[in-house]
């Protein structure tokens, strides 16, 4: 220990004698560490963190894999009845709980605001074993009685954001959707939920789901599809004999529904297809999340980014590092000379690259402190949804130790093998050539400076690629105009409107805001276009046969009177609705089983099920049945716009009457206006407020940001991307500079020789340049040859650009040239101005 404690004092004093050598590297360790921190604070916590619950593991996701027959709310769901019939019947579970996403109205004293809620059977809170840091949790008592347990239950950090950590608010009512409810308990703090990009704000009973979604109820129905059913498997049991235990049950739910009054118009492959449904058991360690498929790959992939200018940041110190270790080739003669053990001397100097990945670690934990708040930063202000931490916690501490210490011994572990065999003799005598270093350590250097260019062209390629698919999704846009167009949401449901009720408000809502001065125009949607949202239905087409299982299923939207207007989508046929396209007709004895008259479909619609036939007077009819009634009547035909979101194709589109519905809900109101949206924003808030104070507004933004919000993923590996791209060549470049420099020194008196035998300046640039360009060329080489063959992996996040993309490969290989010859020339300048008389006397 004595020893280490020596190492240590040496090593401190020595880096403290090389202030530029210490700070150059530990800045490049910086960079390549606090980047790798960065990007895994985002990975640990979106794709690798458990639920803080009790033993996660043992949770698991009930999910149907096949063809459902009915209605489906949101993926890895089950009808209610379905539910419950696992939870009363299996072997294999020590509990289960369902729980349902949904948004809320809630108000107290006076205020309202829209919340973020999870309707959760009474065994939510037990199963998970999560308790209550006040009150008390829900407990199965709260799931026997429907519509009679008006209770609810506060997140913890909604207690004190919302109430201000307000300790007597238990037992104190609240109204929620225009219903009393009384706050019986606060989670445990940290608990906002199972669902990754769903914050939960307040818990409610299911039973209460009634009068929580007032346009509809589906706790009877096994056609509908809406609750995520979750199991706490027993000791023992594993997954995998969960679902071989569950499987011969489901099936028998299967064929006791298949008889059901709901399949009486089903052909015999639906039947056929519903029975081929089977059961399936996934982990549930994580919970459940939407957000987190579509970010695993762009993490993953900005990881490996990270990864590599780590590398190049190793390289560049460990580069360094041989240079320095040339400049002290006697001291350490010296001490070999004197007796000293080789490993003795290695263990010093391996001290010494330790201390500098040390200062390097806790330098890039602050790196990426500011790295993740510049990645929250152009996050769009209402998708805090992920709600990550910028502050680095234990778990990125110790990886941040961890790489500093493995880096400390990759850059460090072969310069100090490398400087403990010297040639004693030349280097005791302080002869120039020993001293400085022999063609081994010359040849190492370039091998390492190589490797960086490889890796710098890798990153500035793909960050081309990227940067070229966002602008192809930029200008390719949605199929309308964007520009001063704005839209924003709301619910007068949750506040106990009816439908008729809501209709009235939403017409006098379209008429206050027509009024604003600036305002051109104004239409309303039931479904939010371009924010990944889907509304998809199965018709009947009159007049087209599909094959089995390949039926038209348009997606959908219910839509006001000037919305196509709004948008600027022009009519290709036919006329839009108007306020008189209230009419339904009535289809089945269920009561909801109305559809409207008229319906309006896309081009993409007319031409794949219609073809040459004109569309306008053709039917349809919802469902795919046999025997279908096909009453609606196709009164026009739209241009073409995109629905989900820019990258993916122009789906299939029909779009209903919203006046004629029986079920009004939320609904997003576009605006299209002549003045600057945001001078706009206030007025809308204002006519909104006029019409009903507690009805909140929520997601009002421009077109354009709603946009940017859709590319968000894009965006981010795109700008990270070229960061740490153009971070990896600036290291890349600092490590050629170096070697170049180091060069020219060690051939000084060659240099002068050649100048005193007549050489002029020109020649002297070149004779360094010309290992300039060799080492940028070999870097080069290797990097294209690298990049046909990785970039395959990035071709899923490209759109419109090939993975291979010569433009591409073009920019970014003239770009490292450039750069890299702008690096060499400093030294061959220096070079080429060396004093022949100076030059003859170098020793």
């Amino acid at each position: 220990m004595n020893a280490l404690w020596n190492d240590l004092r040496y090593a401190l004093r020595m880096l403290r004698k090389s202030p530029v050598f210490t700070a150059i590297a530990v800045l490049s360790l910086a960079v390549g560490i606090g980047a790798n921190s960065a990007i895994f604070s985002l990975v640990d916590q979106i794709l690798i963190r458990l639920l803080p619950v009790k033993e996660p593991q043992q949770l698991v996701l009930l999910t149907m894999k096949g063809m459902h027959y009915g209605s489906n709310w949101g993926g890895n769901a089950l009808s209610y009845p379905m539910y419950a019939d696992f939870r009363d019947n299996n072997q294999v579970f020590s509990g289960m709980f369902c729980r349902f996403p949904n948004y809320l109205s809630l108000s107290f004293r006076g205020q309202t605001e829209r919340v973020a809620a999870e309707l959760v059977s009474g065994s939510y809170f037990p199963v998970l074993g999560v308790g209550a840091a006040l009150g008390r949790t829900f407990t199965p008592e709260e799931d026997k009685v429907p519509n009679g347990h008006p209770l609810v239950m506060l997140s913890y950090s909604y207690w004190k954001s919302r109430f201000a950590s307000d300790r007597t608010l238990i037992g104190k009512p609240i109204v929620v959707n225009g219903h009393n409810m009384t706050v019986i308990g606060v989670a445990q703090p940290g608990f906002d939920g199972v669902e990754l990009g769903f914050i939960t704000q307040v818990f409610v009973p299911v039973m209460m789901k009634a009068q929580m979604t007032p346009l509809w109820d589906g706790m009877k129905d096994r056609r509908w599809r809406w609750v995520n059913a979750f199991g706490r498997l027993k000791p023992g049991i594993t997954a995998q004999k969960a679902k071989a235990s569950l499987r011969p049950f489901f099936h028998s739910m299967l064929e006791m529904e298949v008889k059901e009054p709901a399949f009486r118009n089903a052909s015999a492959y639906t039947r056929d297809q519903f029975l081929k449904n089977i059961i399936d058991v996934l982990p549930g360690s994580q919970g459940r999340s939407y957000a987190r498929p579509q970010l695993q790959t762009p993490l993953w992939l900005l990881m490996a980014v990270t990864g590599g200018v780590l590398l190049i940041a190793c390289a560049n110190v460990a580069g360094l590092l041989i240079a320095r270790a040339a400049t002290r080739q006697r001291e350490v003669a010296i001490r070999l000379a004197l007796g000293a053990g080789r490993m003795r001397i290695v263990r010093q100097l391996l001290v010494e690259s330790l201390l500098l990945a040390g200062a390097g670690g806790i330098l890039g934990v602050a790196l990426a402190t500011w790295t993740n708040r510049g990645v929250l930063a152009i996050m769009p202000p209402d998708s805090a949804f992920l709600q990550l931490s910028t502050a680095p916690d234990l778990r990125i501490l110790l990886f941040t130790i961890s790489v500093s210490c493995l880096t400390g011994l990759i850059f460090g572990l072969v310069p100090a093998w490398q400087s403990t065999r010297p040639n004693l003799a030349p280097t005791l005598k302080d002869q120039a050539g020993a001293v400085l270093g022999g063609s081994g350590q010359v040849r190492l250097r370039k091998g390492l400076v190589t490797a960086q260019v490889t890796l710098s062209l890798l990153l500035l390629i793909g960050a081309g690629l990227f940067i070229r698919s966002l602008r192809n999704l930029h200008n390719l846009g949605p199929g309308f105009p964007q520009d001063h167009l704005i839209a924003f949401n709301i619910d007068p449901s949750l506040n106990g409107y009816t439908s008729e009720r809501a209709k009235l408000f939403y017409r006098q809502l379209t008429d206050a805001v027509s009024a604003i001065p600036g305002v051109q125009s104004t239409g309303l949607a039931s479904l939010r276009i371009l924010e990944g949202n889907e509304w998809d239905s199965s018709v009947t087409v009159e007049g087209f046969v599909p094959k089995p299982g390949d039926g038209p299923e348009p997606y959908m939207n219910s839509i006001s009177p000037g919305y196509f207007n709004t948008l600027g989508v022009p009519l290709a046929a036919g006329r839009d609705f108007t306020i008189k396209d209230v009419d339904d007709v009535k289809h089945g004895p269920d009561k909801d089983d109305f559809s409207p008259r008229v319906v309006i479909i896309n081009q993409k619609f007319a031409q794949k099920f219609l073809g040459s036939v004109n569309p306008l007077g053709r039917h349809v009819g919802f469902g795919g049945d046999p025997g279908t009634k096909i009453d609606m009547e196709i009164i026009g035909v739209v241009k073409d716009i995109k629905y989900t979101n820019l990258r993916d194709d122009i789906p299939v589109q029909m779009f209903v009457p919203y006046l004629a519905s029986r079920y009004v809900g939320d609904m997003t109101v576009y605006i299209r206006t002549s003045l600057d949206p945001a001078q706009v924003f206030a007025a809308v808030r204002s006519q909104v407020r006029q019409l009903d104070a507690n009805l909140p507004l929520y997601a009002m933004r421009t077109m354009d940001a709603q946009i940017e919000n859709s590319l968000l993923i894009e965006r981010l590996i795109a700008g990270l991307s070229t960061i740490f791209g153009c971070l990896a060549t600036l290291l890349a470049m600092v490590g050629l500079y170096g070697v170049m420099a180091y060069t020219v020194e060690r051939r000084t008196r060659e240099i002068g020789i050649r100048m005193a035998l007549g050489a002029i300046h020109g020649d002297v640039i070149w004779l360094v340049m010309r290992e300039v360009v060799l080492l940028v060329a070999i870097g080069m080489a290797a990097g294209l040859v690298a990049s046909f063959a990785l970039t395959r992996y990035v071709q899923s996040q490209l759109f419109g650009v090939g993975q291979n993309d010569p433009v591409t490969i073009v920019l970014a290989a003239v770009a490292l040239a450039a750069v890299g010859c702008l690096a060499g020339y400093i030294p061959a300048l220096r070079a080429s101005r060396t004093d022949p008389m100076h030059a003859l006397r170098y020793e």
